[in-house]
């Protein structure tokens, strides 16, 4: 018979922190790419929406208990993470459209991604307002992120995401290097730089859905781990991506470990946590000149 002692650990400590950890690098790679293609130091997937089409779709199932797969198809938990999913795709799409028909700058997509942020949340306050204050408080307790629902039947899932995506953003390191001297200059060198773009976008806007699908919209975690280990290791992505994904990995067990600890035992959504370190970066790369970065 399992003491509670192996139940604390084995059911509700270990799960939680592989998935802290799953997550974290995730997250961190998902940001790191992202920059890259972009050129531009303020992307990541909070930022390009891509969290917010995922909250929106977690209120649906939450808070109207329907989404893409209809009304009792599946059970709640999974009608969560099928919807959380799929419009969590739903900004990244909306890029790589204006990636092909209208050629815009890198910031421009940076903006084209904030604005479905704002979208997507004012959908999710909109559906929120008539709703159920329980199911409200469970909708805005997911958007913030939390590991507090974390079980072995999501370490597997979100193992093969992972192990799916990141060897084939590492294949396209090189290109995404050579994206960073300047569009014309990849195409000189043979970089199909749209191709390129499209295809570390979309890698990235699926690995970022299989992970926030599970914990939330946990913000910032891909916009710190890549700076801190930028100014590290330096620009080289063939090594910034992995140092980023541990790094990330170390940044939201740590993120965590506080969120558990520092008003016990009441547990702070390690969103809060982790928007509380990143914002100040936020700011700071906003004021200081962007072309300082690359």
């Amino acid at each position: 018979m399992e003491t509670y002692e192996q139940y604390a650990i084995l059911d509700l400590r270990l799960p939680r922190i592989l998935l802290a950890i799953l997550a974290g690098a995730g997250l961190a790679v998902a940001g790191t790419m992202m920059q890259g293609i972009l050129r531009n130091p303020l992307a990541e997937p909070y930022t390009m929406g891509i969290a917010s089409g995922a909250g929106f779709g977690a209120a649906l199932a939450i808070i109207l208990g329907t989404g893409i797969l209809g009304t009792g198809v599946v059970g709640r938990r999974y009608l969560l993470i099928v919807d959380a999913f799929v419009f969590a795709l739903i900004p990244a799409f909306v890029v790589l459209a204006l990636v092909l028909f209208r050629k815009p700058t890198p910031g421009t997509l940076v903006l084209a991604g904030i604005s479905m942020l704002y979208i997507f949340s004012a959908m999710t306050m909109l559906i929120e307002v008539p709703a159920n204050p329980d199911a409200v408080k469970i909708a805005q307790f997911w958007a913030i992120g939390s590991l507090e629902r974390s079980s072995w039947q999501d370490i597997l899932p979100i193992s093969l995401v992972l192990a799916c995506c990141i060897p084939l953003l590492m294949w396209k390191t090189w290109d995404v290097n050579i994206l960073n001297a300047g569009d014309e200059t990849a195409e000189s060198i043979g970089v199909n730089v749209n191709r390129t773009r499209i295809f570390v976008m979309m890698i990235s806007a699926v690995l970022t859905a299989g992970v926030v699908c599970f914990v939330g919209a946990i913000s910032f975690v891909g916009l710190v781990a890549p700076h801190i280990c930028r100014m590290i290791i330096g620009a080289d992505n063939r090594f910034l991506l992995p140092a980023s994904a541990m790094f990330g990995a170390v940044l939201l067990l740590v993120a965590d470990t506080i969120a558990r600890t520092i008003v016990a035992p009441l547990v702070i959504p390690i969103g809060i946590v982790t928007a509380i370190m990143g914002s100040p970066l936020f700011l700071y790369l906003i004021l200081k000149k962007k072309g300082e970065y690359w």
